[in-house]
C-alpha cells in the first residue's frame, strides 16, 4: 500500500512539516532508508541517521528538534513508538 505524509499524519494524529504529499510504501531501519521508505527515530543513540536517512517520511516526536537539516519530510506525533505500533496493527 502507498500512503502519503498527510495521510499518516491524520490516522495518527500529527502534523506534517515537509511535503504532505511525500509517498511511502514499506518501512525500513533509520540506518537502511530510502526514497520510498518510512523510518522513525524516538531513541538519541540514532540520532545521527536521522540527518544521513534518506528515507521519504521519517516518524519523530513532537518535541524533536533537529540539530542539522533533514531531507525527510517529518510526520510528528506524541510518541513514535507507539504510533509505529498503531500503524502495524
Amino acid at each position: 500500500m502507498e500512503f502519503t505524509a498527510k495521510q499518516l499524519a491524520q490516522v495518527l494524529k500529527g502534523t506534517v512539516d515537509g511535503d504532505p504529499e511525500a509517498r511511502v510504501t514499506d518501512f525500513a531501519k533509520i540506518e537502511h532508508g530510502k526514497p520510498g521508505k518510512l523510518c522513525f527515530y524516538a531513541n538519541p543513540k540514532y540520532e545521527q541517521y536521522v540527518y544521513t536517512c534518506q528515507a521519504s517520511i521519517l516518524l519523530v516526536n513532537k518535541d524533536f528538534e533537529p540539530k542539522e537539516p533533514i531531507e525527510a519530510t517529518l510526520v510528528r506525533v506524541d510518541n513514535a513508538y507507539s504510533a509505529l505500533a498503531d500503524l502495524l496493527k
